[in-house]
């Protein structure tokens, strides 16, 4: 028994690999560290360039003729007589389905301008190439700016937001936790549409 309790004796106070294992345990947790400080840059570039995206995208979409072929054609003078009042009304169109859905007031026709649309969705792309056209939403949206009667342009000057939605985030560090790639939230852009052609 002493020969035993010897053993274990010299067994608790032995220090020779004390180094190894500190330095192993040490250098686990710094690269998981490392990789998430790497993966939260990763992340934060990500979400810019998804923002600057849908920004260059609503720039290009307010220059351009509208995706929602209903409100790039309506013309308020033969609706109204040039003295009413023009009414709200607000179109999305998704590259999902390549239709223009009424959100607000009614009457409109779900008429869609793929042109258009893939002339915005092709600049999103130059920042972020993840988009597709399912992940893009244009939606001009009617606010009471315009000029009924205008030659030079649509009777009225929508608010054009460009939205993006599903983008996935892939973290390295979190999936050494089997963490699975998360979502980012929505990120939208808008302008008003003073320049619609």
């Amino acid at each position: 028994m002493t020969r035993l309790r010897a053993i274990a004796s010299r067994l608790a106070r032995d220090e020779s690999a004390a180094t190894a294992t500190e330095f192993g345990l040490v250098c686990f947790a710094f690269i998981v560290m490392l990789l998430a400080v790497i993966d939260m840059g990763r992340l934060g570039w990500t979400i810019n360039t998804a923002k600057t995206a849908t920004r260059e995208g609503a720039r290009l979409a307010v220059v351009s003729p509208m995706v929602s072929t209903y409100m790039a054609g309506y013309d308020g003078t033969a609706t109204y007589g040039g003295g009413g009042t023009v009414p709200d009304m607000a179109f999305s169109c998704t590259g999902s389905n390549t239709t223009c859905t009424q959100t607000q007031g009614s009457g409109g026709s779900p008429g869609f301008d793929n042109t258009t649309f893939t002339a915005v969705l092709n600049k999103m792309q130059a920042y972020q190439p993840d988009i597709t056209a399912a992940d893009v939403t244009i939606t001009y949206r009617h606010v009471g700016i315009g000029k009924v009667g205008n030659p030079y342009a649509p009777d009225m000057e929508p608010l054009v937001s460009v939205s993006v939605a599903n983008l996935t985030f892939t973290s390295v560090a979190l999936q050494i936790f089997g963490v699975a790639p998360f979502n980012l939230p929505t990120m939208t852009s808008t302008l008003s549409g003073e320049s619609l052609s």
